[in-house]
């Protein structure tokens, strides 16, 4: 008859049953949240979140991440993003730092000074900077404002670890031009208008908003918040536009991108959206059902059954339906355990995995 439960086995790719492999203790510290980064491991020790290095060197990346659950992203340039869905940070392994820049809290108070510029309207434009990787956070800017051959700014916000880079447009212009950066409270200009030559590259971007659930597709974040996904600015992984946004019909759970386009499950169904740009996914619904929160990863396409034989290329797996499922490039589905077995688990830790050639996908409830 049918196996029903089985603890600590393995089963073969003919079908037959090991047991599995055992254990040893190394650390008696309780640990969380771990996760396998790019020559580092992630984990919880309390509320602290650490990195492991296999040399046994353990780095204190965020102090107070809480006891909530995380959700992590490997980057291709070998850093790793972390949230809880409240707190969002980036590390390599060594260093933890806020995923995002803030905008600047307001626009100090301007007057005219003496200076090179052609007397007229211009705008001004703030934006932080942080000082230890010049991440550039988006930017705010004035209305127009008279000036007669210079510019001088005070009250300007501070905060530490950050400087302000100052942007003035042409005269009567709308792009800003870096003027200069600002350390403390004070500014001024007193060049040229041929000295204004670098743009303002986060003009009209705001922060990636907090979320869980992230992906890396294309060199884009994605990240869900609530029912909504959003993705970052293509390379600028803090930055978002207000258009970089899907509505799905319900919460968000998985969020599995593949070559050509991303796999989302949510409270109701499985959806693929398909595309070789954001703005560019196309909606289907697969209709299979419930995706349980957290069951959505990323394995090899052709270590899975597709139809009479095998995928290729990226492809995932979840649980949708109680059922798990796999998708593949073009947005193909399979239901590897249709009519075979069924789950109630409603949130997972998941993984994929390959012992002795046999692959594995293990989901942990939670």
């Amino acid at each position: 008859a049918d196996l029903v439960v089985a603890k600590d086995v393995d089963i073969g790719l003919t079908g037959e049953i090991t047991r599995r492999g055992g254990f040893s203790e190394v650390s008696p510290d309780c640990h969380k949240n771990l996760h396998q980064g790019h020559g580092f491991m992630l984990a919880t020790r309390g509320s602290e979140l650490v990195s492991i290095h296999p040399g046994g060197a353990v780095h204190v990346l965020h102090p107070s991440m809480g006891p909530e659950r995380l959700w992590y992203c490997n980057l291709p340039d070998g850093r790793t993003t972390f949230t809880n869905g409240l707190i969002h940070g980036i590390t390599d392994g060594v260093q933890g730092l806020d995923l995002t820049v803030p905008a600047p809290e307001s626009l100090g108070a301007v007057d005219s000074e003496l200076g090179g510029l052609f007397p007229g309207e211009y705008r001004y434009s703030l934006a932080y900077v942080r000082l230890s990787d010049g991440l550039e956070g988006p930017a705010i800017s004035s209305a127009p404002v008279l000036l007669d051959g210079g510019l001088r700014l005070d009250g300007l916000p501070e905060r530490e670890g950050y400087a302000i880079n100052v942007y003035l447009t042409a005269q009567g212009g709308e792009q800003g031009y870096l003027a200069g950066a600002a350390t403390g409270s004070h500014f001024k200009f007193t060049g040229s208008n041929a000295e204004l030559v670098l743009p303002c590259r986060t003009m009209g971007a705001a922060p990636l908003p907090v979320g869980i659930l992230t992906a890396f597709w294309k060199g884009r974040l994605l990240v869900a918040v609530g029912n909504v996904l959003w993705a970052s600015r293509p390379n600028a992984l803090h930055l978002c536009d207000w258009r970089d946004f899907r509505p799905m019909p319900a919460a968000i759970t998985a969020i599995m991108p593949v070559d050509d386009g991303v796999f989302v499950g949510t409270a109701e169904d499985l959806v693929w959206l398909g595309g070789a740009t954001f703005d560019g996914l196309a909606y289907q619904a697969k209709k299979l059902g419930p995706v349980v929160l957290g069951s959505g990863i990323q394995a090899p396409g052709e270590k899975l059954k597709y139809g009479d034989g095998r995928g290729q290329g990226n492809a995932v797996l979840c649980i949708a339906g109680g059922k798990v499922v796999a998708g593949f490039g073009g947005g193909g589905v399979s239901a590897l355990t249709e009519d075979r077995y069924r789950t109630g688990a409603t949130e997972v830790c998941a993984t994929f995995r390959e012992v002795g050639g046999v692959p594995q996908y293990i989901v942990i409830p939670q």
